[in-house]
């Protein structure tokens, strides 16, 4: 059927297309997928303070497994020569969620005594995914020469964070208890 000289011609290119079948197959299977818990390794944000305004921006740099669901929070404190200016000093509060470069939900912050608290929405919606992006803004309290910005990813549904902590460094999550482990705070801390 085949003269000595041409088999090649079959045998190569078939054991070419076998083992990219195979290469491909194991590329797929073996994906690495990461979980919520650790996300925080994946999780990025930015601070920057300049004429007296803070711009902050975070994204994650790929998505978790599982669902998205659940709230999560970014808190900022402001210092002046190492004491904590009071949340009712900021001005202009705003938060954005993005995809795509595209502004996909906006809202405000909320003004406690040591800070800012913002909240927002950790979900998939059609084609919009809620929180792996986005960015915060606000004018500054006068004098304010260091601000520490916290972000407070959460993965199970709740009824809110309840506390009025900016850096979220135990929040209360009032009615779940018996759950351990949903949530993880990373910071950036940014001076003149």
């Amino acid at each position: 059927m085949f003269k000595s000289g041409n088999a090649w011609m079959i045998i190569i290119p078939g054991f070419l297309m076998i083992s990219l079948f195979i290469g491909g197959w194991l590329y797929v299977t073996e994906e690495d997928t990461i979980q919520h818990e650790d996300l925080q390794d994946y999780a990025q944000i930015n601070a920057n303070m300049e004429d007296g305004g803070l711009s902050a921006s975070w994204n994650w740099t790929t998505l978790p497994e599982g669902e998205l669901m659940g709230e999560d929070y970014i808190g900022i404190i402001a210092y002046e020569n190492g004491e904590v200016l009071s949340g009712e000093a900021f001005d202009q509060q705003e938060l954005e969620l993005r995809q795509d470069g595209e502004v996909i939900y906006e809202d405000e912050g909320m003004a406690v005594e040591d800070g800012l608290i913002f909240e927002f929405p950790n979900r998939m919606e059609a084609t919009d995914i809620y929180g792996y992006e986005g960015a915060v803004s606000a004018q500054l309290p006068d004098g304010a020469d260091e601000v520490e910005v916290y972000y407070l990813h959460t993965w199970i549904n709740h009824a809110g964070q309840g506390g009025e902590d900016p850096s979220f460094s135990d929040p209360p999550f009032p009615g779940m208890d018996d759950y351990d482990n949903f949530w993880w705070v990373i910071s950036e801390t940014e001076s003149e």
